[in-house]
């Protein structure tokens, strides 16, 4: 009992020594102003970071057009963060037609992006609330009463169009419109990358589009079985001779 309590004190103090030693080293670094020890705390954001590690995990993206809404990032998220919609294309596809992402909620754990089984979603390096991503407006603070928005897809390139342009350059109807679709007090921090809903007509064309699609397979795939049919079927019996059997 004696020497087993005498052997964690001993491991306790020298593990306590090992830490202060490796402290002590980066210490010194920092005073002497060399190694690669010199990382000081910045007045952010007076002084920006100069420089951010490759592993940053910043804010989250996702690349729409690669997105199959297979929910399955829904699931892994811990903290419910994702809504998220899809429908059919001509092509008989999932788009996402909604995938919002609300980064009020965002732990930052990165457990979606390893669900995802398209590589869609990922985290940039950005740590900053910026309001663009590749040249497009991307993130937009939303009341409660605005969560729940159906945007067709006219609707969401207007919203980056105008989003995108000085508040002051608009017209008034712009701007009334703009503020039934995003509030810059909300509570909410969104992140919207979905290609928005189809409209009536656009639904009505993909949808006739994919029926004829499947149409002509359903075609293809009978004729190519009567075709097998035909090949396999055993040839025609020759006719008796005229003069009967000898």
């Amino acid at each position: 009992m004696i020497l087993a309590w005498v052997h964690d004190v001993v491991e306790g103090v020298r593990s306590c020594l090992t830490g202060m030693r490796t402290t002590g080293h980066y210490l010194l670094e920092n005073l002497r102003g060399s190694g690669g020890a010199t990382a000081i705390t910045r007045e952010y954001p007076e002084q920006p970071a100069e420089r951010v590690g490759a592993r940053q995990r910043g804010h989250l993206v996702n690349d729409a057009p690669r997105c199959i809404v297979c929910h399955a990032c829904d699931t892994a998220c811990p903290v419910d963060c994702f809504t998220m919609d899809g429908e059919r294309d001509a092509d008989n596809k999932m788009r996402a037609s909604r995938f919002d992402i609300d980064l009020s909620k965002c732990i930052y754990c990165g457990l979606c992006v390893r669900a995802c089984p398209t590589d869609s979603l990922s985290m940039t390096p950005a740590f900053e609330v910026d309001p663009r991503h590749d040249g497009s407006r991307f993130l937009f603070r939303r009341s409660s009463g605005q969560l729940g928005q159906r945007l067709d897809a006219p609707d969401v390139e207007r919203l980056q169009r105008l989003a995108d342009q000085p508040r002051e350059s608009l017209a008034a109807a712009d701007r009334a419109w703009l503020d039934q679709h995003i509030d810059p007090n909300g509570p909410h921090l969104i992140g919207m990358y979905g290609l928005g809903y189809f409209t009536p007509e656009q639904k009505q064309a993909a949808d006739a589009a994919r029926e004829a699609k499947k149409r002509a397979k359903e075609a293809a795939a009978a004729a190519a079985k009567a075709k097998a049919a035909a090949a396999a079927a055993p040839p025609p019996a020759p006719p008796p001779p005229a003069g009967g059997t000898p």
